[in-house]
């Protein structure tokens, strides 16, 4: 009975050992040698502030009534969905495994970890929450490569930030955005001449001045600028020398839930027109073919 009780005893420290074996300390044993997440004790909901630094320039944002703007302008918007997708992939490889990738501060470049990569700062406020440069992705494009300031670490991070970083301008290029068959007027403004175009029965036709035919097709594509239209370029965003208080072309296209209006001033010299809603000060640089569809006569729209 004795034997029994000592054998049963036995069995269960074996038992126990095993588990712990197999479990916490085989979970402790993995653990050994792998890097701490650069990302873990961050709180992405509490960043209103980033600073993005990409070739030497460096982009500030924040977090204005719950949509990222621009700082420094009059709340030029940002990409949030850009922006928010990217705090997005940061929290999915703070829950990941982080893998040094390199331990040679020379291999940075090869990474894109140094200067060549795209650097980021994210801010509670003043408090600096994280500080690191977004290199390029794995091979399967499903981590992303970064690193530290001066640190000769390369650490693969398990998603892909790259894909939201690498931004030609991570401010919002988007002027209008609405469905053009909502569209069922356009009134054309320039000095000393205006008139109005208005679709009825899913036809276009001149109301103003007085009644005169227009081309279906070219009405129709002056309906798809006024209703999708993106910036070609996002410049400094001051009035001086941009002639838009010229107001030297004005149209305006209005329909159930669309009231968009543009402002075209000068060029800048390089086949690109200043610009702005009628219902904003934000400055931006349209195409000078976009431009030239909305500067016709009436005689030109027939």
């Amino acid at each position: 009975m004795r034997r029994n009780l000592i054998l049963g005893g036995v069995l269960i420290v074996l038992i126990a050992l095993a588990y712990i074996y197999q479990g916490p300390l085989r979970g402790w044993q993995n653990k050994l040698g792998k890097p701490g997440n650069l990302f873990a004790g961050l709180d992405t909901s509490k960043v209103n502030k980033m600073d993005v630094v990409k070739e030497g320039q460096t982009q500030t944002f924040e977090k204005n009534n719950g949509r990222w703007v621009v700082s420094g302008t009059k709340n030029f918007p940002a990409k949030n969905e850009i922006i928010n997708g990217f705090l997005d992939a940061i929290n999915t490889a703070k829950n990941l495994d982080m893998t040094v990738a390199s331990t040679n501060k020379g291999k940075k470049a090869e990474y894109k970890t140094d200067a060549s990569g795209i650097g980021f700062k994210l801010y509670d406020g003043t408090a600096l929450l994280a500080d690191f440069v977004a290199g390029k992705n794995s091979p399967d494009f499903s981590s992303t490569y970064i690193s530290q300031g001066d640190s000769n670490y390369t650490y693969q991070a398990g998603a892909n930030l790259r894909k939201y970083a690498d931004q030609p301008d991570w401010k919002d290029d988007i002027i209008f955005s609405a469905s053009k068959s909502k569209i069922n007027k356009i009134r054309f403004q320039y000095p000393g001449n205006s008139f109005v175009v208005e679709k009825k029965n899913n036809q276009w036709a001149g109301i103003s001045p007085y009644a005169f035919a227009v081309s279906q097709d070219k009405v129709d594509g002056i309906a798809g600028i006024m209703s999708n239209l993106t910036a070609a370029e996002i410049p400094e965003q001051t009035f001086k020398g941009t002639g838009l208080e010229k107001h030297t072309i004005i149209v305006e296209a209005t329909g159930a839930g669309v009231d968009n209006t543009i402002m075209i001033g000068d060029g800048n010299g390089s086949s690109q027109y200043y610009a702005k809603r009628g219902d904003s000060d934000n400055i931006y640089l349209i195409k000078a073919a976009d431009r030239d569809s909305l500067q016709k006569t009436i005689y030109q729209l027939k």
